[in-house]
């Protein structure tokens, strides 16, 4: 079992070590990651709207399939956390979006992350809570990347305040489960 659970974390820290490289959407292949984490260059609106949409759709969809298992209080305050703040950093970005005469693309997600949500769909209780954590953190660097990039260069104002505000958020959620993994170790 502890080789599957390996297998899978593996999997998916390759699938998200390919979408530095090129997420599943067409317009992000002309982005780069760069050592400091962040894109260059900055997104269009249109496509920080993709990448962060992308992102707390990730958030929500993961944390219902953990919610589904787990019997770990701590976990499963965690996810609901994530269901709420990320629901809300959607909710907030759409009305940005508007503010600035975008129209917001509907959520979806990138390859890597529907891969990484049906990677969860394959354990249960304690090794999909692992497997969980662990996505979690790769998951908010990236989500931390795409904020911080258009929070320091975006073009759309109202959109680059949406960024400017969620960057603390992805912030405390990153250092959660760092402090999470860390006591589980």
């Amino acid at each position: 079992m502890q080789k599957l659970i390996a297998g899978a974390v593996c999997a998916a820290a390759l699938l998200s070590a390919g979408a530095a490289a090129a997420q599943a959407t067409p317009q992000s292949y002309r982005y780069n990651w760069t050592p400091a984490g962040t894109l260059t260059p900055a997104p269009s609106p249109m496509d920080f709207l993709m990448l962060a949409g992308g992102g707390d759709l990730y958030e929500i969809q993961s944390s219902q399939a953990v919610l589904e298992t787990t019997q770990n209080p701590e976990v499963r305050r965690f996810a609901q956390m994530m269901i709420d703040h990320h629901t809300k950093t959607t909710a907030d970005a759409m009305a940005a979006a508007r503010r600035d005469g975008v129209t917001p693309p509907p959520a979806m997600l990138a390859q890597h992350q529907a891969a990484m949500v049906n990677a969860l769909k394959m354990f249960q209780g304690v090794e999909r809570d692992r497997l969980y954590l662990t996505q979690q953190q790769m998951a908010h660097k990236e989500a931390l990347g795409v904020q911080k990039t258009y929070s320091e260069a975006g073009t759309s104002p109202a959109l680059k305040a949406a960024a400017t505000a969620t960057v603390p958020i992805v912030q405390r959620h990153l250092a959660e489960v760092d402090r999470m993994i860390a006591a589980a170790r």
